[in-house]
């Protein structure tokens, strides 16, 4: 019995490890995809579930005790209580199909049966807690016992039955903290990627996120264009106001620029005062519209915290559009940089479009 069990759990290790794994491919995190993200983890579970009763322990020819109902009440209660049913299919149908005798097989499936109408009732009324998943796993572990102990007309010693009750439930406690580590471990991951991505003082996407995204755009031949701005006069305003204002200016311009763009474009700080917006648009008439929209939002009055101050920013813009590629996207970043100091030296807080 006890190797079954060890096997059983290095099972559940694994389910853990690959459930977990694919649930975090962000292709399938899209909403189109929701339906079929939850018909291939039904069947990913059960699948580990057949794996987990072709593995189970045999206590006669006609019974089998195994671990199938943890990966089940966990997907069901974490998840989604209709998860269990394409998972409750593959199951019942391998359980039925992979076992010979009639009696094993008709009493395994229902067993099946019993366990996801259980489930499903239970994660509809109850809350998704870590005290309802083992409320579950104990109601079912303890009346499989009696149920066991009935068919074998008394035959199961009760030692065996108390230790098949420990087991499951250490196995789910067990099971159920894995999943939430390895959860985690991916939570984690995509967070320190995400910083990696952002500038840690403005909050807008840093440099190295700008070289990916015009790689991208090169690689599907995308048509974009490249703002280049720079705050005029910011070296003045570090020099005099101190490097706490000339950090806030940094802050407020980005988050100016931001509001301005929204969800036509992405916004990159390139270095220094020197921000970068890259619209991926095919209309070309909104380009001249947002480049001045940005240019008065960034104009408006900027108000100090520590000082209470009034400070009148302004921006210098270099426009760049790519939409053929004669030009390669570092040299349409440097074609926006030019534009950009002709800005400069023309008398600044205007747009000068290569």
């Amino acid at each position: 019995m006890v190797n079954s069990f060890i096997v059983n759990f290095s099972l559940l290790f694994t389910f853990s490890v690959v459930i977990t794994y694919v649930l975090n491919i962000s292709i399938l995190h899209q909403q189109s995809l929701y339906k079929t993200r939850r018909v291939l983890l039904g069947i990913m579970v059960g699948a580990t579930c057949l794996l987990l009763m072709i593995n189970a322990y045999e206590l006669s020819e006609q019974l089998l005790i195994s671990f199938f109902h943890i990966p089940l009440a966990y997907a069901a209660l974490y998840y989604s209580p209709w998860v269990s049913l394409p998972a409750a299919i593959v199951a019942a149908a391998g359980r039925f199909l992979f076992y010979n005798p009639y009696m094993s097989s008709l009493v395994g499936t229902l067993d099946i049966l019993v366990m996801v109408t259980l489930i499903i009732g239970a994660s509809i009324m109850i809350r998704k807690t870590f005290a309802s998943f083992m409320t579950v796993t104990t109601i079912y572990t303890v009346q499989n016992v009696f149920i066991i102990y009935f068919l074998l007309d008394g035959g199961w010693v009760w030692s065996e039955g108390i230790f098949y009750i420990i087991a499951s439930l250490a196995t789910a406690f067990l099971f159920h903290y894995m999943v939430h580590l390895i959860q985690q471990y991916h939570l984690m991951n995509k967070l320190y990627e995400e910083r990696a991505r952002i500038d840690g003082l403005t909050g807008v996407y840093n440099r190295r996120e700008l070289n990916q995204h015009l790689e991208y755009l090169t690689f599907k031949r995308h048509p974009f264009t490249l703002m280049l701005i720079d705050i005029d006069n910011f070296k003045t305003f570090n020099d005099e106001k101190g490097h706490q204002t000339g950090d806030e200016i940094l802050v407020e311009a980005a988050g100016r620029i931001k509001e301005s763009i929204r969800e036509q474009g992405s916004v990159y700080r390139y270095g220094g005062e020197e921000f970068v917006v890259i619209l991926v648009n095919d209309n070309q008439l909104s380009v001249p519209l947002l480049t001045e929209s940005t240019r008065q939002r960034i104009k408006e009055d900027y108000i100090v915290t520590t000082t209470n101050e009034k400070l009148n920013i302004t921006a210098s813009i270099g426009v760049a559009s790519c939409y053929d590629y004669e030009q390669s996207p570092k040299e349409i970043l440097k074609m926006a940089d030019e534009a950009m100091y002709k800005a400069k030296t023309s008398g600044k807080n205007r747009a000068v479009y290569a």
